[in-house]
């Protein structure tokens, strides 16, 4: 164990027992898995008796703690947009929308407040919460994009009331990204439901344990690692397409996949600890996580799971698949793909 291993060790065990006296409980370190590489993606600082869980069903809590305390974490949304008129007429065509960037107070009023009227929750305040942003933006700044962008992080925390006795934090954690003409941006709830007269306490062990989570690095190194290779992948096909395309067209499909991959791939790497589930909305869920489309074969009916990022499929009887982002690409008319049959694939969901 090196000297700089050791002094992190020292700092966290200090830190730990900082907030242990303030917290009159014991914290431990729970490790959050990336399944995708079998490793410690991140361990995050909570109460002894807090325990975290692997989600059956959409509706299952990510952690729980004894009387009634509960926490789950929730996707809200994923939007691009560009001012560009090309680019916003290339959106219609692929059947895409665009979405400008809000604020997270403005998320709470458009997207946040209609959901949970439907609940009967009662709003009672919402207060900024910078310290959880600038753990996101710490944690996006280790991570590797293959264009250089401007980001932006925010997060707002409000508090509601429910009929039997609770108080209910939802934590919205913004991330925008942008770059070459094109934003990017998202948000995700974090959710801690706990009765009245615990939640107080609980609200404090959460946002502690969020704003001091402990990355692990080995784990970033393998995530940039394979990043790097899909980039490098990417621009070997970009160049492919590039002797089969008018050269305008093709350099607008550059940029806009390529920032694309990038920005996505950092913001859903947060969502990696999410578990396979059994339910239709889980596995959009997932799909999500996994930067993967469930796509149907529809000669056969079969289902196929395919790498995100493009907007058309299209699949050989050897089960092998080509992406495209050319609404007027037709593999069946590639002299570079030998005369091979090729099948367009339909979304799965």
């Amino acid at each position: 164990m090196n000297n700089k291993l050791i002094l992190n060790c020292i700092i966290i065990a200090v830190t730990i027992l900082t907030v242990q006296n303030s917290l009159a409980e014991k914290l431990v370190m729970l490790p959050v898995m990336d399944t995708t590489r079998n490793m410690v993606m991140f361990r995050m600082p909570f109460p002894e008796n807090w325990k975290m869980h692997t989600p059956k069903t959409i509706e299952d809590p990510q952690i729980t703690a004894p009387g009634g305390i509960k926490v789950f974490y929730r996707m809200g949304g994923n939007f691009s947009y560009n001012n560009d008129p090309y680019m916003q007429q290339l959106y219609q065509q692929t059947g895409q929308t665009m979405r400008a960037p809000i604020s997270a107070e403005q998320i709470i009023e458009q997207d946040l407040k209609p959901q949970v009227k439907e609940l009967g929750l009662k709003y009672i305040k919402q207060y900024p919460l910078p310290e959880i942003a600038q753990r996101s933006k710490t944690y996006s700044s280790k991570l590797y994009k293959s264009l250089p962008t401007q980001d932006y992080f925010d997060a707002v925390g409000s508090e509601w009331k429910d009929d039997e006795g609770n108080t209910i934090l939802v934590i919205i954690d913004q991330s925008v990204y942008s770059g070459q003409g094109s934003t990017f941006w998202s948000y995700q709830y974090k959710i801690l439901q706990a009765p009245s007269e615990r939640f107080k306490a609980a609200k404090k062990a959460f946002i502690y344990g969020i704003v001091n989570t402990q990355d692990n690095e080995q784990q970033i190194q393998a995530y940039n690692a394979s990043e790097r290779q899909k980039s490098n992948q990417s621009w070997t096909q970009h160049n492919t397409r590039m002797r089969q395309n008018q050269k305008n067209f093709d350099r607008q499909q550059k940029i806009h996949r390529d920032t694309s991959n990038a920005v996505n791939n950092s913001i859903m790497s947060t969502y990696r600890n999410q578990n396979a589930a059994s339910d239709r909305g889980q596995q959009q869920i997932l799909n999500s996580i996994n930067e993967e489309n469930t796509m149907t074969n529809p000669y056969n009916g079969q289902q196929y799971q395919v790498e995100s990022g493009a907007d058309q499929y299209w699949m050989n009887n050897d089960n092998e698949y080509i992406q495209s982002n050319d609404a007027f690409y037709d593999p069946n008319m590639d002299p570079y793909q030998n005369n091979q049959e090729w099948q367009e694939l339909q979304p799965g969901y």
